[in-house]
């Protein structure tokens, strides 16, 4: 089997999926802010009534809100969203996740149950740590700012 067999045929709740920072579409810039420092995410998603994610705050985002000089303090993340965002489930192929992130240059991507409910979200991260665990023999894992491995002398 091929690396884009593995992609069609493993389900996206075979990659690392992490807790998603859940927001409301007035919470402040500020308050997504903190909620998504605290949890070390790069995003937070907007959720309706019923668990569904309606939309996506990155730091994307963020940066945007800030060359418009926006108060963190008076907007809401309602005027500040991602304005493309993918929505996958988590039974779906990895594929899917791949080619969001490589053709359509996405970095968070939510995934849901199959109800369209909320799970969490990967994204590049989730795909870097799939790769690394698939395939480890074709891919070399080192720790940052350490001496890479090229560099690394043997012998006398």
């Amino acid at each position: 089997m091929g690396f884009r067999d593995d992609l069609e045929q493993d389900p996206i709740s075979s990659l690392p999926i992490r807790d998603a920072v859940v927001i409301q579409p007035d919470t402040t810039l500020r308050e997504a802010v903190e909620l998504m420092r605290a949890r070390a995410l790069g995003c937070a998603i907007v959720v309706d009534p019923s668990g569904t994610p309606s939309g996506m705050f990155t730091e994307k985002c963020l940066l945007h809100a800030l060359r418009r000089d926006a108060s963190l303090d008076d907007r809401t993340v309602s005027d500040h969203l991602e304005p493309e965002f993918r929505v996958v489930a988590s039974s779906e192929p990895i594929a899917r996740v791949w080619d969001a992130i490589e053709r359509d240059g996405l970095r968070f991507i939510c995934v849901t149950d199959e109800d369209g409910k909320l799970v969490g979200v990967t994204g590049q991260r989730g795909i870097a740590e799939y790769l690394a665990e698939s395939f480890p023999r074709q891919v070399v894992v080192q720790r940052l700012g350490s001496t890479p491995w090229m560099q690394q002398r043997e012998g006398a």
